[in-house]
């Protein structure tokens, strides 16, 4: 034994015992101060009380007890903060290991005594550590508290080679296992509905089509949507478009029969495995859950609300090999469905250019999905000239991508179908990223961007430029944020308010295909930018259509008034270059003054694409 008689005094455990009556021998490479200190134990020394006060209220901060256990007499010794952190006086109520045992969840006990008393490990003398997590009922079962256990520490052998003494620490982990918990749940269910998510069900949906040939089973792969959900989410709000979607995946849920599934495949998309359905019962199948929306009115925070799903379904026979082929009909039988009649059901019919049309789609998304996570997306740069001097006062930015093979997509179909699959935000993350970047890089670049009608209300996009600019003003006043005319309609408080933000950090806004929407020159005032650019529908033939010159010059002269600088678009020849020389139109940009090139046009010699 070490001395327990120390320049301060001699150490003392508050019922009045010396040091030398508790051996710790088991505590090998730790000063006897320290342990003293992590077990609570009084002392003579003033100062080293208040470090055992410190101690203790740290190990209680960050939620550790300390313990100690022999199985001679099977005592438990428990640090002096053991109350506070387990919720309940275990140094009363689980004096013994057994008491404390006995406390141990009974779904979760087996994992602590496996670690401790049956890991097959052998003590070599200087103890076998071990970590286990298990639930505990710290005031007895009849109580509702529940604590999950973090515990890790050391056992060490008796001659018998099984656990003697055990020390180590307890740690609560109620907020860690809780969020392990939540990560598990969603990894196989919708966070909304509780539904299966669309891996899992597909998952499920796969595996049926592969057993499907070792039975005589018969099945249905059904797809529901919700029809103008899009109207519910404006008149109402996010959170009551929720409520909709969760009160129609319950409906949905509760008409199934045993052995069929459900899964949320999208935002407002649902999948159904309906077992034992003939082709020929697909019609009166999805009619069961069609009514489940039609007929009565759903109940939200605001009152009633109504909505309607449209089906669209595929027989599972020998014609549906494959979980692509699967999705490829039902989705197709879906969107025939909306054509004909929204509210209705559609199962599909193998017409081979049906399914053609169907694969280019797929492959279309596919391709979308994939350039966004390999990041194949170029920048090209249109110039927008000075109408004065035909010099570049700022350069559009606009997106060119090649598909796997390296052909060019069109970047309207590519935006299009990024939209429909809504992976438009990550586009606009993309974009913002790698304009910045060239800003950053070429301090005599000044660059232009377009963004999604929906980046106002994004606010991670927000935050990103905010975040990016916010110091650095002499960036932030060579960008040009485009938003539409038709988005500014839609949602004018929400433009106003993005404008706004985007002018605080020093940006330029500019609206966009001007002429398209048909704003009021009063909205135009109140959304307060600093361009506008007409429709290059107004401008093309501005040289020989005398209702385009004039609404061009009065527009032009009316923005000079309210202190808007106007661009004209699609100026592609010399004639209408002339034509709007005589109108207070501040800058140009067409095929006259240049293409969109990927070429850098601050670059060095020898620096000409930008590579990200």
């Amino acid at each position: 034994m070490r001395r327990s008689v120390l320049r301060t005094g001699v150490w003392r455990r508050t019922d009045g015992a010396s040091f030398r009556d508790f051996s710790c021998s088991e505590w090998s490479g730790r000063s006897e101060r320290s342990f003293a200190r992590k077990m609570g134990w009084g002392v003579t020394s003033t100062l080293d009380k208040a470090m055992v006060i410190k101690a203790r209220d740290i190990l209680t901060s960050i939620g550790e007890v300390i313990y100690d256990w022999q199985a001679s007499g099977d005592q438990l010794r428990w640090s002096s903060n053991a109350a506070e952190v387990m919720q309940a006086n275990v140094v009363a109520s689980c004096p013994t290991g057994q008491a404390f045992a006995d406390r141990v969840t009974p779904d979760t006990i087996g994992a602590r005594y496996r670690s401790i008393f049956g890991s097959g490990r052998t003590d070599n003398g200087s103890g076998v550590p071990f970590e286990c997590i298990y639930c505990l009922a710290p005031n007895g079962f009849e109580s509702e508290v529940r604590l999950w256990v973090e515990e890790s520490g050391r056992w060490f052998a008796g001659s018998d080679g099984r656990a003697e003494r055990v020390h180590g620490i307890m740690r609560v982990v109620n907020e860690r296992h809780h969020r392990e918990q939540r990560q598990r749940f969603l990894s196989q269910f919708d966070e909304l509905t509780g539904l299966y998510n669309r891996s899992i069900f597909l998952d499920q949906l796969s595996q049926n089509l592969e057993c499907r040939a070792q039975s005589d089973q018969v099945s249905c792969y059904l797809v529901a949507h919700i029809d103008n959900f899009r109207v519910v989410n404006e008149a109402y709000g996010f959170d009551i478009a929720d409520q909709v979607i969760r009160e129609v995946a319950g409906r949905i849920s509760r008409r199934l029969r045993d052995g069929d599934l459900v899964g949320r495949i999208s935002g407002t998309k649902f999948g159904l495995l309906i077992n034992n359905c003939s082709e020929a019962e697909m019609a009166a199948t999805a009619e069961r859950f069609l009514e489940a929306t039609r007929d009565d009115l759903i109940q939200t925070d605001v009152g009633p609300v109504h909505v309607t799903m449209t089906m669209g379904g595929v027989y599972l026979g020998k014609d549906v090999p494959d979980l692509r082929t699967a999705e490829v009909c039902a989705l197709d039988a879906l969107d025939r469905a909306k054509h004909h009649n929204r509210g209705s059901f559609r199962s599909f019919n193998a017409v081979p250019f049906a399914l053609d049309e169907r694969e280019k789609t797929i492959k279309m998304a596919d391709e979308v999905i994939s350039c966004l996570n390999d990041r194949r997306i170029d920048l090209a740069f249109q110039p927008i000239v000075e109408a004065q001097s035909g010099e570049p006062a700022y350069y559009e930015v606009l997106m060119r991508v090649d598909d796997q093979e390296g052909n060019a997509i069109p970047a309207a179909t590519f935006v299009d179908f990024a939209e429909q699959l809504g992976l438009a935000a990550m586009l606009d993350h993309r974009i913002l990223e790698m304009t910045l970047d060239v800003l950053f890089s070429y301090p005599e670049a000044r660059l232009s961007i377009n963004v999604s009608p929906d980046v106002a209300m994004d606010k991670d996009w927000n935050a990103y430029l905010q975040a990016r600019v916010a110091n650095y003003p002499d960036v932030a006043e060579r960008l040009v944020v485009e938003i539409t005319e038709k988005a500014a309609i839609r949602n004018m408080e929400g433009a106003i308010a993005f404008v706004q933000s985007l002018r605080s950090l020093g940006a330029k806004v500019a609206i966009d295909d001007f002429g398209a929407g048909y704003t009021s020159f009063r909205n135009l005032q109140r959304l307060d930018v600093n361009l506008v650019k007409i429709d290059g529908s107004f401008v093309q033939d501005i040289d020989t259509n005398a209702q385009n010159r004039a609404f061009v010059r009065m527009f032009s002269e009316l923005a000079k008034e309210l202190e808007i600088e106007v661009v004209a678009e699609w100026v592609e020849t010399e004639q209408v270059a002339q034509v709007l020389s005589s109108m207070d139109v501040a800058y140009y940009q067409g095929y006259h003054y240049g293409k969109a090139s990927k070429d850098l046009p601050w670059a060095k010699a020898g620096d000409h694409s930008l590579v990200v």
